[in-house]
């Protein structure tokens, strides 16, 4: 990352303004989930590394459709958490009007949340279908 980008999110973060209360709080929020979640990308690569080396033929197209459900959902709350670090900032150093940015913002923090829950409750759902559960009994993979 550049230094310019880097000095931006450091200097939108912690300004010498009241909104740093917020912004601090939402920054603080963010990367805890980052730092949540960051483990989910472990087990994607574990899951995709021994699926990889399992013979097709026996896992079946079944395994195969859940398994892409189930990476795909696994590693979305981590990223999901992630991008939102460096998305406030872009809201709100953009040419917008200011109530156009607080509406964003205001669904940037309720719409994370509830991508985040969504997917990884999928996640969870995928793991406990009986071709993947044990698929990741055997290899002890678990959210």
């Amino acid at each position: 990352m550049s230094d310019d980008k880097k000095d931006s999110i450091f200097k939108f973060y912690f300004q010498a303004r009241w909104q740093t209360a917020l912004t601090v709080h939402f920054l603080v929020a963010a990367f805890y989930l980052s730092l949540f979640f960051v483990g989910n990308l472990w087990v994607a690569f574990k899951f995709a590394f021994f699926s990889i080396f399992e013979s097709a033929r026996m896992l079946g197209l079944e395994f195969a459709m859940w398994a892409v459900v189930f990476e795909l959902t696994v590693m979305i709350p981590f990223l999901a958490s992630w991008y939102a670090i460096f998305l406030l900032p872009k809201i709100w150093n953009s040419n917008q009007q200011t109530y156009r940015k607080s509406i964003m913002t205001a669904f940037l923090i309720v719409l994370i949340p509830i991508i985040i829950t969504i997917t990884d409750t999928i996640a969870r759902y995928a793991l406990e279908t009986d071709v993947l559960r044990e698929f990741a009994a055997l290899l002890d993979i678990s959210l």
